[in-house]
């Protein structure tokens, strides 16, 4: 497999003008944070209303796990049901502004939904390979936008190396969500928006499933740019959930280890964090460390009990890879690291009707 893009740092408008320099409420979705995008100037702005998604107090589930000022961040209300939107749009604006006809992409189900949808937002062609394991509302869903399902027998690193020599095609970009840089830019947009809002009573965590990690990175390097802007952001605490059966990250973190741990991926229910290899996965290493941030892994059972609780207590509907988040925080709160009067964002990255009858 090819190594990703850098990710290069982004100078912001300076803090002068406060908040509003860093949005022009002209512009729809993502765009709406363009004063602060590191994108190319001439490019279309593919947008279908995602980002300024809600955050919401989990008094009923919080409460019950000694968290009472936890909140949730509702990425699932996205036009395609997943954060994988902001990076989605960021990445086909960056690719049909270059001319591209068609793209090629691999995901487990989110990933590959958003870029079909996107882009067909654009005009453009959209191959997706995904696991053949991948939930049949997923597959539905990317197909449904017009794009072509290839399913992939072997791991996830299968499904990647199929997709990156299938865009070796004349005229294909290969819109990988793990590698592209772009994707990062767009997935910025959620730390923006949690720094603005949140402002007054800031998030002394944020707790986030990671299998690829470009939302942590997206906020690492939104509140990383910030803070050099002279904005009052404080970099919270950044901590990874992994699922027991696939966590690389929370392995070599535990380890002290600076890269993945090699390990052997066994079946979870939560899907979308089943990364064997992150690409990213020493950034993803480096901006948990730098953040005093921890990785954790919990079981699917923790991860079902946990959908269940949320979806009884606080009528939230999330798919398994997102409660693995909840699950990791109520497990980092008994571990003590989240004290009992400690602000804590959870985002909720993924909807339960992509995971439904699993």
């Amino acid at each position: 497999m090819s190594a990703p893009e850098p990710l290069k740092p982004t100078s912001l408008p300076d803090a002068t003008n406060g908040w509003t320099s860093l949005r022009d409420p002209a512009r729809s979705g993502i765009w709406r944070h363009r004063p602060a995008l590191g994108l190319p100037v001439a490019i279309p702005e593919i947008s279908l209303g995602e980002s300024e998604t809600p955050t919401v107090p989990l008094q009923r589930w919080g409460s019950a796990r000694g968290i009472p000022r936890v909140v949730a961040k509702l990425e699932y209300v996205s036009p395609t049901g997943s954060f994988k939107d902001r990076g989605a749009a960021a990445v086909i604006a960056v690719l049909a502004g270059a001319g591209v006809d068609a793209i090629v992409e691999d995901s487990s189900g989110n990933a590959g939904a958003a870029m079909a949808a996107y882009a067909a937002r654009a005009g453009l062609r959209a191959q997706i390979f995904v696991p053949e394991s991948a939930p049949a509302a997923k597959r539905d869903q990317i197909a449904g936008y017009g794009a072509e399902v290839v399913a992939i027998a072997g791991t996830r690193e299968d499904v990647a190396t199929a997709a990156e020599h299938a865009a070796h095609a004349p005229d294909v970009a290969y819109a990988s969500h793990a590698r592209h840089p772009a994707f990062v830019e767009g997935t910025k947009t959620f730390g923006l928006e949690i720094a603005a809002a949140l402002v007054d009573d800031p998030p002394l965590h944020i707790v986030l499933p990671v299998g690829n990690g470009g939302l942590l990175l997206g906020a690492f390097k939104a509140y990383r740019e910030l803070a050099a802007a002279g904005f009052p952001a404080s970099l919270p605490r950044l901590h990874a959930a992994q699922a027991s059966a696939c966590a690389p990250l929370s392995a070599a973190f535990a380890a002290g280890a600076n890269a993945p741990a090699t390990i052997q991926a066994q079946p979870t229910v939560a899907g979308g964090v089943a990364v064997g290899r992150p690409a990213r996965g020493v950034e993803v290493l480096r901006a948990v460390r730098a953040s005093g941030g921890t990785i954790v892994d919990v079981d699917d059972a923790a991860a079902r009990l946990t959908r269940a609780e949320l979806s009884r207590l606080e009528g939230l509907d999330l798919e398994y890879t997102s409660a693995v988040a909840f699950a990791a925080t109520a497990r980092l709160r008994a571990l003590g690291e989240i004290g009992p009067d400690d602000r804590v964002l959870i985002a909720a990255t993924g909807s339960g009707l992509k995971d439904a009858g699993v």
